[in-house]
């Protein structure tokens, strides 16, 4: 019987566990796919309930499978017959989709390949004399597995940097944006500051003026930014290679893109959709580049980028527009320096984008927008934390994510692969820049289960 322990039931570890039973071909496999709170494939992106929380992505573009892009879309329109391919369909309806699909390969899997799901959390793992890892989980239960993926995908963002201790300062401030009871925390008409004005910060924005319109909302980021409107990319784009992976520099990259993007504004074409055009040659390019000129692009160019690249859904977009016309919601540059209570208010100094001088806000509730937490090195996971300190995972120069070799191996403290342990999420990001949205993590699940389904022999069996 071969094992493969999967840590983490979010889209990542549903999309391995489905691709292994798939190809589980006509050995004994058995898929241990283990998580936290016991519910399949939600995660921080699909755990939502909220028919107003929408993919920002059509549904055209989310199979779980990479050899059938209209997957999704056959499951979507079974359950509203309205659905097309350009639908933005509600993410908790996705997250039914990816247990659906899950069943499925399960049902379908020849009856030497076995799924168990478990419930549990991984606090270290450890090498077994003769191969394979050894999972010890938080309540003492053990877990041996010849093959483990590390798929628990975005973790709680750390604060925002400030001076040591300055965020204890506030009883106000709010880490986990998502958290079930975050409305129930915050008084109809208690002033509110988002840190951040990416995706989540729309998302908590509308939440709070859906719930009352009157409240003051304020979100506040270094360049205070917000994510653009989607717009569809034309098949005359989609076949456009627009830049080469061996674009040398940022500079020439940005050289090379302009002028393309002059041709396209000359032909009468929205120079936006050239962006979209790049998607699949961002890896090659990203890979091209030494740390230097990737460290250039993350200061200079990476929050232009992050607001072209990951857009709203039409119907948020004009929500948002009709939010900040009206005043309700209001958008600022500017930094945090330090933060206090004071009488019914926490106050915040900030420093304005381009300015030398602080002001002052007041927010009855700080709330924490500004994403996963990007660094393994920021996180404060028990896992994480052991497999940094014990050498058997290695964070990348840039704070971007982990090192990982062929297939998504998870390379150690001596730069050698880990044996037996791969990873798949948005760490992935400091390998191929492009590595958090469905159709680049669908393909790493795939080339991972073909890893594991080939290089993992019979082995002697597993305890739990």
């Amino acid at each position: 019987m071969r094992t493969v322990l999967i840590v983490g039931a979010g889209f990542s570890g549903v999309a391995c566990a489905i691709q292994m039973l798939r190809l589980a071909g006509q050995y004994p496999l058995r898929v241990q796919l283990l998580n936290r709170s016991g519910r399949l494939a939600r995660g921080m992106a699909y755990g939502t309930q909220s028919p107003q929380h929408l993919l920002n992505v059509p549904a055209a573009n989310m199979s779980v499978l990479p050899e059938d892009p209209e997957h999704f879309v056959h499951y979507a329109a079974m359950r509203d017959s309205r659905v097309t391919g350009g639908s933005f369909v509600a993410r908790s309806v996705y997250g039914d989709y990816l247990e659906w699909a899950l069943r499925q390969a399960q049902d379908q899997a020849p009856r030497h390949a076995t799924l168990d799901c478990i419930s549990g959390s991984v606090c270290s793992l450890q090498a077994r004399t003769g191969g394979g890892l050894a999972a010890m989980l938080e309540d003492g239960r053990h877990i041996e597995a010849d093959r483990v993926v590390l798929a628990f995908g975005h973790l709680p963002a750390p604060p925002p940097e400030l001076a040591q201790g300055a965020w204890s300062g506030t009883a106000r401030y709010v880490a986990d944006p998502w958290r079930a009871d975050l409305l129930s925390t915050i008084g109809m008409h208690d002033p509110v500051l988002l840190l951040g004005t990416g995706l989540t910060a729309v998302d908590i924005a509308l939440q709070l003026l859906r719930r009352n319109p009157s409240q003051r909302v304020h979100a506040l980021s270094r360049h205070g930014l917000l994510p653009q409107p989607y717009k569809p990319l034309s098949g005359h784009l989609a076949g456009s290679t627009l830049l080469h992976d061996e674009a040398p520099t940022v500079r020439a990259a940005l050289h090379a893109f302009m002028q393309k993007v002059e041709r396209l504004e000359a032909a009468g074409l929205d120079w936006q959709l050239a962006l979209a055009a790049l998607r699949h040659k961002a890896a090659g390019i990203w890979q091209a580049w030494p740390e230097a000129e990737r460290r250039r692009f993350l200061r200079h160019v990476r929050p232009y980028w992050d607001v072209h690249r990951h857009q709203l859904p039409p119907a948020v977009q004009l929500e948002l527009s009709a939010a900040l016309e009206g005043g309700a919601l209001r958008v600022s540059a500017g930094r945090v320096m330090a933060v206090r209570d004071e009488a019914e208010l926490a106050v915040l100094k900030v420093q304005p984008r381009g300015s030398a001088a602080c002001i002052e806000l007041r927010a009855g509730r700080i709330i924490n927008c500004t994403g996963s937490c990007a660094s393994p090195r920021r996180a404060t996971v028990p896992l994480v934390r052991q497999l940094l300190a014990d050498g058997l995972m290695r964070a990348d120069a840039l704070g971007l994510g982990v090192e990982t070799g062929t297939d998504c191996a998870v390379l150690g403290a001596d730069g050698q692969p880990t044996p037996g342990l791969y990873y798949i999420g948005p760490w992935l990001k400091a390998g191929f820049w492009e590595a958090t949205a469905v159709p680049e993590l669908r393909q790493f699940a795939a080339a991972i289960a073909r890893a594991c389904i080939k290089k993992v022999g019979v082995s002697s069996g597993n305890r739990t």
